[in-house]
């Protein structure tokens, strides 16, 4: 192919996405881009929370988004690892939480959403709406 023909190409290939998906300048999503919820509602009630934004995901992201939730959103308060599991115990069905497991707190850690604030104490991380 001569640099002409992959030229008119190109402009035939520009022709037809404008066609195909309208004058908007559509951008192909990139490896990284994500679509996250910007405002998160803390004031709904635990079970409403952990459904609308934890329901779908892992267990560490689950157990982030549960800490996030007793936290308010505000990173480096400490809440207890019994609070945080006494809260997952009442939503342990399957369609909310599920069975608490310790490798949760763990992995969430090591993926750097959450901190420890000394033996049994957790905390947000900056990272943490990473998870959403």
């Amino acid at each position: 192919m001569t640099k002409g023909n992959i030229s008119q190409l190109i402009q035939r290939l520009e022709r037809l996405e404008k066609i195909v998906l309208g004058e908007d300048n559509f951008k192909p999503k990139q490896k990284g881009d994500t679509d996250t919820i910007t405002e998160i509602n803390f004031s709904l009630n635990e079970r409403a929370f952990v459904k609308r934004y934890a329901a779908d995901k892992s267990g560490p992201k689950k157990f982030a988004l549960l800490l996030a939730y007793l936290a308010k959103g505000r990173v480096g308060e400490n809440i207890s690892l019994s609070d945080i599991r006494n809260h997952w115990g009442k939503m342990e069905t399957k369609t909310l939480l599920g069975k608490f497991n310790l490798f949760y707190p763990n992995e969430a850690k090591t993926r750097g959403w959450v901190d420890v604030g000394g033996h049994g104490i957790y905390k947000l991380t900056e990272e943490w709406e990473k998870v959403l």
